[in-house]
């Protein structure tokens, strides 16, 4: 759907920019592209299709983009290179919960500050993730507060008083909240018996970033907030799915995010035509499998009218402002350029 988003933007003539977070690479096998690496990759034309638009595409590789990053802002090459031996820095950058989502919306936001762009689209993990993801960096930014980094910058006199209080969470617990307390603990699993000497060499080597990261989070969340960004919901034509849905739309109008529209994906037919005659319009001796046929047919049709009885119900309680979409379940699945093309009009034409 972030694909035919996409390319309805193309066919808007607008340039055009669709970045994913999707380990399975669905948007790169969608579009036919090689997205290996962070670089951007141009979406071809159709055969024959012209157009002012310019459509690029890439996937985020989140060890990547954080490595640019530290590169890009550090002031001291001596530390960058210590940084990437350190275990820290290495399930910072990976695998530590909120990392991914850093990195991914620092990518949205070098993207935009580029102006290269009419619109930036960024494909985000399932409503059940999206309200983490869109606090994670916020969690990543608590992680390098002034006040933990301070007890950090000297070892020799801090690092024996560290170990002991850190048992305890008595000197970190004063210092830090909850879920950074969970989050060292984590990472003195992860990094086994050293995790204190890990700790401050990880704090002394990202002092220099530090104010530079919480400054890159602050922006993001100024754009996310911003009148410029609109949330598209994607959900699916069922129950629990649009109870997960209700539940984000609500969420991201208390934290004042502008939900612009819902997509409903594979939704039914509006309706299923009437065959209560049918068995007038057949042979006799089919008459028996055409009755068959008839109460089959009218149990598909109860429940679709449930269905749409849920769909009319969510509706009704999702703002006025915000457009709904049903896209239709397809015979075949869709796959490749030309079939994003027909899907992108079809969401012109609904809109």
């Amino acid at each position: 759907m972030s694909a035919a988003l996409a390319i309805r933007a193309r066919q808007l003539e607008l340039r055009t920019l669709v970045i994913t977070v999707d380990p399975a690479k669905r948007l790169a096998t969608a579009m036919g592209l090689d997205l290996t690496g962070i670089e951007e990759r141009v979406v071809p034309n159709l055969s024959g299709v012209t157009t002012k638009g310019v459509l690029s595409a890439a996937i985020i590789d989140s060890k990547k983009t954080f490595d640019a990053f530290v590169m890009k802002h550090s002031t001291d090459p001596e530390l960058v290179r210590k940084l990437a031996k350190n275990r820290l820095y290495q399930q910072l950058s990976t695998t530590l919960s909120g990392s991914q989502e850093f990195t991914s919306l620092e990518r949205l936001l070098q993207a935009v500050e580029s102006n290269a762009y009419d619109l930036v689209i960024l494909d985000t993990p399932p409503t059940q993730h999206a309200i983490d993801f869109l606090s994670a960096p916020e969690r990543i930014r608590n992680l390098f507060q002034d006040t933990i980094t301070k007890w950090f910058m000297n070892p020799g006199e801090n690092s024996g008083f560290l170990a002991s209080s850190f048992k305890g969470q008595g000197l970190i617990g004063a210092l830090i909240g909850r879920g950074t307390r969970v989050a060292l603990k984590s990472l003195e699993v992860l990094t086994g018996a050293r995790f204190i000497d890990e700790l401050i060499d990880f704090f002394q080597s990202v002092q220099s970033i530090q104010k530079t990261l919480r400054d890159r989070t602050e922006k993001i969340n100024q754009i996310l907030m911003s009148k410029d960004a609109t949330f598209f919901l994607v959900t699916s034509f069922d129950a629990a799915k649009l109870v997960e849905a209700r539940h984000l739309s609500g969420h991201l109008d208390r934290y004042g995010y502008n939900l612009g529209a819902c997509i409903l994906n594979r939704a039914f037919p509006e309706s299923l035509p009437d065959l209560e005659n049918l068995k007038l319009q057949i042979p006799e001796y089919l008459q028996p499998a055409a009755g068959r046929l008839v109460a089959f047919h009218t149990r598909v049709k109860n429940d679709h009218e449930q269905r749409f009885k849920l769909f009319r119900d969510f509706e009704e309680k999702i703002d006025s402002k915000v457009i709904v979409v049903r896209v239709p379940e397809y015979r075949d699945d869709l796959f490749g350029l030309e079939d994003l093309e027909s899907l992108a009009r079809f969401l012109g034409a609904s809109t």
